[in-house]
């Protein structure tokens, strides 16, 4: 996870909360423990804290074009999707989009937010470490996106 941060920068991983390709979208409670890995597709628990800057604003995901989700505060969903290469876009009144390589098996954590720049929210992603990202989601309500 270290090696992904420093290779990869805040910046880059502020995309990662875009991605489309989402397989399926789990659904049901989520207990402490979160599910395991599948060992052919990578998984990605986006989330946005209670209580974030600009809350009443929504930032929408999508992947390679395509909308997984959105995140209001205080929710969180999971993709799981194809590994390789994922073009991320996380939008608010402005809208970044970075490149990131899921690997198979790996889980992530992205917490996205808005950052108040100049009379507009621009929005925000950055990936946290395995225990941050569990305990972060444990309090959050769960999103069903069923596509």
């Amino acid at each position: 996870m270290i090696t992904l941060l420093s290779k990869f920068g805040p910046v880059t991983l502020c995309l990662l909360v875009l991605i489309t390709a989402c397989s399926s979208v789990q659904t049901g409670q989520q207990s402490s423990a979160v599910s395991g890995p599948s060992p052919n597709l990578a998984t990605v628990y986006f989330y946005r804290p209670h209580s974030s800057p600009g809350a009443a604003v929504g930032v929408d995901i999508k992947d390679n074009g395509i909308d997984i989700g959105t995140l209001q505060d205080g929710t969180y969903f999971v993709c799981h999707t194809n590994p390789g290469q994922h073009a991320l876009t996380a939008t608010t009144d402005t809208a970044s989009t970075q490149n990131f390589e899921l690997q198979p098996g790996a889980i992530y954590y992205m917490e996205a937010g808005v950052v108040p720049s100049q009379h507009i929210l621009r929005p925000s992603l950055s990936i946290v470490f395995d225990l941050q990202g569990q305990s972060a989601i444990q309090n959050l309500q769960l999103l069903s996106y069923n596509e």
